[in-house]
């Protein structure tokens, strides 16, 4: 009887929730349900780039990180940050834009916690719609990945109410994160601004138990990481695992891994690509080889394109637990753009001879096929700048804050100097052992 009672009761709840969207709507006088994003009486957003956004700025509600595995911007916006009761919602409308038009330019993924919003002075119907309206297409497009931590009953009904307008491509880029371990399957926690209010409440609703461990300054991230539960870092690099999330071997060569990457794009086929490391590659694609790799399978990447190649050589860099640049080189890094011209050289070359033998080994490697791909320019579309881009997050982070858009802004910068400047690597080795990367062969690919 009690659970016959309560069924009926949600079904009550839901049909009595869903006759309040409808009484919003006719009070809209929106007689079909895509009126409210294409209705012609919906003011146009007017962004001031000048405007005071101080005190949303300081609360954190949009960050950006370098959390995303496959190499893109990680977005975040944090519901339980928002300013309760008092809300400016047209405000709130004009900073989201603001802030997106200086991160979204290239390909990015979005992390939503919807936890907090149950507390706000909810926005209304035309609100939403102008919201909608608002997001240039750069933003629409360039979204690649949109999670949902947390999402309630009412936010998936939500979606489920406007399925219909949304297309299909839009909708599988939707996932639902449950809790904080959820969203670990797709980025790593560790480099992800996550408001101790929502670990709290992920604790409140897992158990202390399932808390994942997002607070470490050990440098490693979570992406996957239950793959290798059973056994330690050590073990898993004497098993041969660990290719991704692992370290550099000590040794004074290129990581095989790299080796394959480069031997494969260095083909004029493909590293005249058209935006050859910027566009996405396939995601099942990339799980597959990382998978491979890290099981010690053999991968032959003529069954995959340009840019999934790309994507390969990216998170390799992004997941190693100690970044390439090592963790020394971030305050640097970081605050290139506090350095004049006249010391950059000096700061350069410091910073070189710091970095661990098999480091710069494959740094070298690394610039000196990625000025190749410059070279080529003309067909691809990368120059220094484009490639600085996508590539610099992948370079440096830092082991125990989160990376700020300044921060990725001036690592980028510090990435195109690189580029721009391979005298830097003209010796082989920042100890005088050669670095060359050849094949089993015998042949020559980075020299």
């Amino acid at each position: 009887a009690s659970i016959g009672s309560l069924s009926e009761f949600l079904k009550w709840w839901i049909v009595t929730w869903l006759r309040g969207w409808a009484d919003r709507l006719n009070s809209l006088h929106v007689h079909n349900v895509t009126d409210i994003l294409k209705g012609p009486d919906l003011p146009p957003v007017n962004c001031d780039q000048e405007e005071d956004f101080s005190e949303l700025m300081s609360r954190n509600i949009i960050g950006s990180s370098s959390a995303d595995p496959t190499g893109k911007i990680c977005v975040s916006f944090s519901c339980c940050r928002i300013p309760k009761q008092t809300t400016d919602w047209d405000k709130l409308l004009r900073f989201g834009l603001v802030k997106l038009d200086q991160l979204c330019d290239n390909d990015y993924s979005l992390v939503y916690f919807h936890h907090g919003y149950d507390d706000l002075s909810k926005p209304t119907w035309k609100w939403l719609a102008t919201c909608y309206r608002g997001f240039d297409r750069k933003f629409k497009k360039n979204i690649k990945a949109f999670y949902i931590v947390h999402p309630s009953i009412k936010l998936k009904l939500v979606f489920k109410f406007l399925k219909p307008m949304v297309s299909i491509r839009a909708q599988s880029k939707i996932v639902y994160c449950h809790s904080i371990a959820d969203l670990g399957n797709y980025m790593m926690l560790d480099r992800l601004d996550i408001p101790l209010e929502v670990r709290i409440h992920d604790k409140n609703m897992r158990g202390a138990q399932s808390m994942v461990n997002i607070t470490s300054t050990t440098g490693m991230n979570y992406f996957n990481s239950t793959a290798f539960s059973d056994c330690t870092p050590a073990a898993a690099e004497v098993l041969g695992y660990r290719v991704f999330g692992g370290f550099l071997s000590d040794s004074d060569t290129v990581p095989p891994i790299i080796n394959d990457c480069i031997r494969h794009l260095s083909d004029p086929a493909h590293i005249r690509e058209e935006g050859l490391f910027r566009t996405s590659g396939n995601a099942m694609d990339l799980k597959r080889i990382k998978e491979c790799y890290n099981t010690g399978q053999v991968v032959d990447f003529k069954q995959y394109n340009s840019h999934t190649v790309a994507a390969v050589m990216k998170t390799y860099l992004r997941e190693l637990t100690i970044p390439l640049l090592t963790f020394e080189s971030y305050p640097t890094a970081s605050q290139w753009s506090d350095f004049s011209n006249d010391v950059r050289d000096s700061l350069c070359r410091k910073l070189l001879e710091n970095i661990p033998a098999s480091h710069y080994v494959c740094l070298r490697a690394l610039v000196l096929f990625l000025n190749q791909v410059v070279a080529e320019c003309s067909y691809n579309r990368m120059d220094s700048q484009n490639l600085a881009i996508v590539i610099g997050p992948n370079l440096t982070w830092s082991r125990t804050t989160s990376t700020t858009l300044a921060d990725i802004n001036n690592i980028n910068s510090f990435t195109q100097y690189l580029l721009d400047h391979p005298h830097f690597f003209e010796r082989p080795s920042n100890t005088a052992v050669s670095a060359t990367t050849t094949t089993t062969e015998g042949e020559t690919v980075v020299s």
